[in-house]
C-alpha cells in the first residue's frame, strides 16, 4: 500500500513538474518528460538500472513504431510550404466555392492545408486568403479568423501524421490500427469543426463584426500568391491526398495485394514526397531543396525527442502498479471515456500545447484502460479520440497558436478569448460528445 501512495505522489509531482518546467522555466518539453519518468520511477520504486532501462525501452520501441513517419510527414509539409503549394490548394478551393460562401471555403481550406503542416503555420500561409475574403464579402474578420482557427486546430489535433495521433497510437499500443484512426480522424475532426463554425457563425459573426483590426485593408491591398504554383491544384494536393487514401486503402485489400504494401505509412508518405518532385520544379527551389529539407528535419527532430520521451514516461507508468490498485476502487469504471477527456484537457490549460497534452495524457491513460472497460481495440481507438478532444480544451493565453490568431487579426486579449478559446472548447465538448455517441454503437 505505501508503495502505491508513493507511485501516485510520484505521478502526481511528475505532471506537476511537466507543467512547471514547461511553463515557468520553459524548459525544452522533451526533457521536462524526461525529468518526470525519472520522478514517477523513483517513486514507484524503480532501482536505477531498472529504470533506465524502462526509459531506453520506452524511447526506442516509441520511435521504432512512427519515427520514420514523424520524419517523412514534417519533410512533405516543409516541402508543401516551401514550394507555395499549401497556398495553391487554398485559392483552388477557394475557386471550387466560387468565393461565395467564405465561411464554408475557408473551413474547408483550413481542414485540407493542416493535415502536411502545422496550425501556427497554416495560419500565417492562408492569413492573405482570410483577409481577401473578409475585404470584398464585407464580412467580419474575428468570424473568418475563428473559423479558419478552428478549421486548423481540428485536423492538426486528431488527423495523422501530424504528431499528436501518430503518438498517442503508439502510445496506446494502436500501431496496427493507423487506416481506422485515419478515418476516424477526419470524422471526428469535421465534427468539431462543425462545432467550431457554428459557434463562429452564431457568436462572432452576429456581435463582433464591427471589431476593428489592426491589419485593415485597403482596397487596394491584394493578397499575397504564389503565381508559379497558385493554378496547379491538382498537383498541389496529390502529395496530401495520394497518402491518405494509400493508408485508408489497407483495411479494404488482401493481405498479399500490392496496396498494402504502398499503404504502410512509411511508402506512402514516400510516394507523396516523391510527387513533391513536379512542385519543386515549378517553383525553382531545386538549389535550394538541402536547406528547405533541413528545415523540415529540424522540426521533425525536436518532435521526435518530444515523442519518444513521451513513450519513456509511458513505459515507466505501466511498470508502476498503479493500474492494478485502480482496479478495486469504486466508482472508476463510471468515469470511462471522460477520463481521458479531461486528463487532457487538463494538461493542455495547464501547459498550452495540444501535441503534448494529447502525447501526456494517452501514457498516463494507457495503463488505466483495462479498468476503465476500454482494453479492446475499439475502446482504445475510442479513448485516443476522447484524449484527442482534451487535447483540443482550450486554446488560451498559454498556446502559441492563440497568439498567431490574435496578433495576424488584430485582436485584443479580451475578444480574442471570446472567439477562439470559446470555441476550442466548443471544439472538444463536441468530440467527446461524438465519441460518446460512437461508443454506443461499437462497444
Amino acid at each position: 500500500m505505501n508503495n502505491i501512495i508513493f507511485s501516485l505522489i510520484g505521478l502526481a509531482g511528475a505532471v506537476f513538474l511537466l507543467v512547471f518546467l514547461t511553463v515557468r522555466w520553459k524548459v525544452p518539453v522533451f526533457l521536462a518528460l524526461l525529468a518526470a519518468s525519472y520522478l514517477a520511477g523513483i517513486s514507484s520504486g524503480s532501482t536505477p538500472d531498472v529504470l533506465v532501462t524502462q526509459i531506453t525501452q520506452g524511447f526506442g520501441n516509441t520511435l521504432g513504431d512512427i519515427g520514420l513517419v514523424i520524419v517523412l510527414g514534417t519533410l512533405l509539409g516543409a516541402i508543401l510550404e516551401g514550394t507555395g503549394a499549401t497556398t495553391a490548394i487554398a485559392w483552388g478551393i477557394l475557386r471550387l466555392f466560387r468565393e461565395r460562401f467564405p465561411g464554408a471555403a475557408l473551413a474547408a481550406i483550413g481542414y485540407v492545408v493542416s493535415i502536411p503542416i502545422y496550425c501556427d503555420s497554416g495560419f500565417v500561409i492562408l492569413n492573405s486568403v482570410r483577409e481577401h475574403l473578409s475585404r470584398i464579402h464585407r464580412v467580419s474578420p474575428v468570424f473568418l479568423s475563428t473559423v479558419l482557427g478552428c478549421a486548423l486546430y481540428a485536423t492538426h489535433t486528431l488527423v495523422p501524421p501530424t504528431p499528436g495521433p501518430l503518438a498517442a497510437m503508439t502510445n496506446l499500443q494502436l500501431s496496427g490500427e493507423l487506416p481506422r484512426i485515419l478515418g476516424l480522424g477526419l470524422f471526428f475532426s469535421l465534427v468539431a469543426l462543425v462545432a467550431g463554425f457554428m459557434w463562429a457563425k452564431f457568436y462572432a459573426a452576429r456581435y463582433l463584426t464591427a471589431v476593428q483590426t489592426k491589419n485593415t485593408l485597403s482596397p487596394a491591398d491584394k493578397p499575397e500568391r504564389n503565381d508559379v504554383v497558385t493554378g496547379c491544384f491538382l498537383l498541389s494536393a496529390l502529395p496530401v491526398l495520394i497518402p491518405i487514401v494509400l493508408i485508408s486503402s489497407v483495411g479494404w485489400v488482401d493481405d498479399d495485394s500490392v496496396l498494402k504494401y504502398l499503404g504502410h505509412p512509411v511508402n506512402a508518405l514516400l510516394i507523396g514526397l516523391l510527387c513533391c518532385w513536379p512542385l519543386i520544379r515549378r517553383s525553382g527551389l531545386k538549389g535550394q531543396l538541402s536547406p528547405l529539407l533541413t528545415k523540415g528535419l529540424e522540426s521533425g527532430g525536436k518532435i521526435i525527442l518530444v515523442v519518444g520521451c513521451g513513450g519513456a514516461f509511458g513505459y515507466v507508468l505501466r511498470d508502476s502498479g498503479m493500474a492494478l490498485w485502480l482496479v478495486n476502487q469504486p466508482g472508476v469504471l463510471q468515469w470511462g471515456l471522460f477520463l481521458p477527456f479531461l486528463t487532457a484537457a487538463f494538461i493542455k490549460t495547464a501547459e498550452g500545447s495540444a501535441t503534448v497534452a494529447l502525447i501526456t495524457a494517452s501514457v498516463l491513460i494507457d495503463p488505466l484502460l483495462p479498468v476503465l472497460g476500454l482494453d479492446s481495440v475499439n475502446g482504445r481507438l475510442l479513448a485516443l479520440f476522447a484524449c484527442g478532444g482534451g487535447a483540443m480544451t482550450v486554446a488560451h493565453v498559454n498556446d502559441s497558436f492563440f497568439w498567431v490568431i490574435a496578433e495576424f487579426t488584430g485582436l485584443d486579449t479580451a475578444t480574442a478569448l471570446k472567439a477562439l478559446t470559446v470555441a476550442t472548447l466548443i471544439q472538444g465538448v463536441a468530440v467527446l460528445a461524438g465519441v460518446q455517441i460512437v461508443s454506443m454503437m461499437i462497444l
